[in-house]
């Protein structure tokens, strides 16, 4: 059964408005609170910097539980590189592939479980409902979004959790592609931030070649559609 891509689109921009409902309401908290507001939050992130810098284990708790409340994963894995080019690139990779992979498990089952109670409830009002996907359906969506430049990794975690993609699968697909793409990203951040080219122009490759991929298998998908 071939469930129709305008529904699985509408799933993905209500998710998208709600994440967008978020950020206006932050950027409007911003505004009213005026420029010393702003500095106070700039300030309040700067000294969590140094605290994460200064205590590792606080550093992956974070990446393991704070994308999952929309913070973007970006600043805390360029942490993360920092952390790694003083302490560690190989232990930098393998402590941040550990914590994304706890974040993937728990955002996914509560998108799952209570998260696809309320949108379905939501959607129902306007006589839509979450599409049911076969598996190999969800799983050429799950690796579009696990490799499309752009989407949050919080965001494709939540909507395969709301697509139900079983576990076992959703694992099969998320685990090697959020490995690679962490790692080379730690690699990058490494690199610019401790000076080593290596590590840069290795980092950057890695995440090309997965954009790449990423659009070779969406086109794939498209003409196959």
């Amino acid at each position: 059964m071939k469930v129709p891509k305008n529904k699985i689109v509408l799933l993905l921009a209500f998710v998208f408005v709600l994440f967008l409902i978020l950020g206006i309401f932050y950027a409007a908290i911003v505004f009213i609170g005026g420029e010393s507001f702003a500095q106070s939050i700039q300030s309040t992130w700067d000294s969590f910097k140094l605290f994460l810098l200064a205590n590792e284990i606080w550093l992956f708790v974070s990446l393991a539980v704070l994308p999952g409340f929309v913070l973007p994963c970006a600043p805390l894995l360029i942490l993360v590189g920092i952390w790694g080019a003083e302490y560690g690139i190989k232990s930098a990779c393998i402590y941040s592939v550990a914590a994304l992979i706890v974040n993937s498990i728990w955002t996914y089952w509560f998108a799952y479980g209570p998260g696809s109670s309320l949108v379905n409830k939501i959607l129902q009002k306007f006589g839509h409902q979450i599409p049911k996907l076969p598996t190999k359906n969800l799983l050429e969506w799950a690796v579009i979004l696990r490799l499309t430049p752009g989407v949050p990794f919080i965001f494709s975690n939540y909507i395969l959790g709301l697509l139900k993609m079983p576990f076992g699968k959703y694992l099969l697909v998320s685990v090697p592609i959020i490995s690679i793409t962490d790692c080379g990203f730690i690699l990058a951040s490494a690199g610019i931030f401790g000076g080593g080219w290596k590590y840069i122009w290795t980092g950057i490759s890695i995440l090309i070649i997965m954009v790449i991929g990423g659009r070779v298998i969406s086109a794939k998908t498209t003409r196959a559609d």
